[in-house]
């Protein structure tokens, strides 16, 4: 089995998991120290050294994934016979939960989706880009790691189930597009939503909701989408959206029910 890297650990593995980590040996054990295993729902990467040993140790960490509320724990292992082992050591494995990361859903793939995406590149951040025009939902203008759907962006959105470690900035070629997106997600529970336009697309925007929905807009939504500055260009807009991300969503603590959500 091969050695996880450092980069994996760093974010590249799936989410949400659980890391295993060989803490402890007394006597003999199929691996030292410090060896790691990742497991997620439907794969694992690492080894702690193969055998019942590691099976338990994959079971023990899917039924910490099935939890309600994942806390990290040590639990100590005797390599007998009856665990299919002959060393005759004892082995303490930590098992760590990793929620799965903060993601930022961009409706639209134009130019300053494309500059978002890559803006947010390098980040620990998943981003997702919905489109449903063949020629703009083309993942090779994105980022290796983006994610890039060709889809109704209203139906995905309406069937989506967001939570506080979702931010959606809605960015499409149409405005009708944008006022049906923004209706849907106004009743989502989001980190963050932002709708790109101007002052007056706001105001138009706000002024056809019905009135109750009003106050949700004036609780939720951020339009003009990004930090406020002089400039039209793509790429200047991307880094004030991400500039927004990072302050008001990215770098805040998350609620913990929506953690492990």
């Amino acid at each position: 089995m091969e050695a996880l890297s450092l980069s994996e650990l760093a974010g590249d593995l799936p989410r949400p998991g659980v890391l295993c980590t060989l803490a402890k040996v007394v006597g003999s054990a199929p691996q030292a120290p410090g060896a790691k295993m990742y497991v997620w729902a439907d794969g694992f990467k690492g080894t702690l050294g193969g055998g019942r040993f590691e099976a338990e140790a994959l079971a023990e960490a899917r039924r910490l994934l099935n939890a309600a509320r994942p806390e990290a724990f040590l639990r100590e292992y005797i390599l007998c016979r009856e665990m299919g082992q002959c060393c005759g050591g004892k082995a303490t494995i930590f098992y760590e939960p990793c929620p799965r990361r903060r993601a930022v859903h961009l409706f639209g793939a134009g130019h300053v989706a494309r500059a978002v995406a890559s803006t947010l590149d390098g980040l620990d951040l998943e981003v997702v880009v919905v489109d449903d025009r063949a020629e703009w939902a083309d993942a090779s203008a994105f980022p290796a790691k983006t994610r890039v759907l060709r889809a109704d962006p209203a139906a995905l959105a309406a069937a989506a189930g967001y939570g506080a470690l979702d931010a959606v900035c809605v960015m499409t070629h149409d405005h009708e597009i944008d006022f049906r997106l923004v209706d849907i997600l106004l009743d989502k529970p989001l980190g963050y939503l932002g709708l790109i336009g101007s002052t007056h697309k706001a105001r138009v925007f706000r002024a056809r909701l019905p009135p109750p929905r009003r106050a949700l807009w004036d609780e939720t939504m951020r339009c003009p989408i990004g930090r406020k500055i002089p400039s039209k260009s793509p790429k200047a807009i991307a880094i004030s959206v991400a500039a927004e991300l990072l302050e008001t969503w990215a770098c805040c603590p998350t609620p913990a029910q929506a953690v492990h959500a």
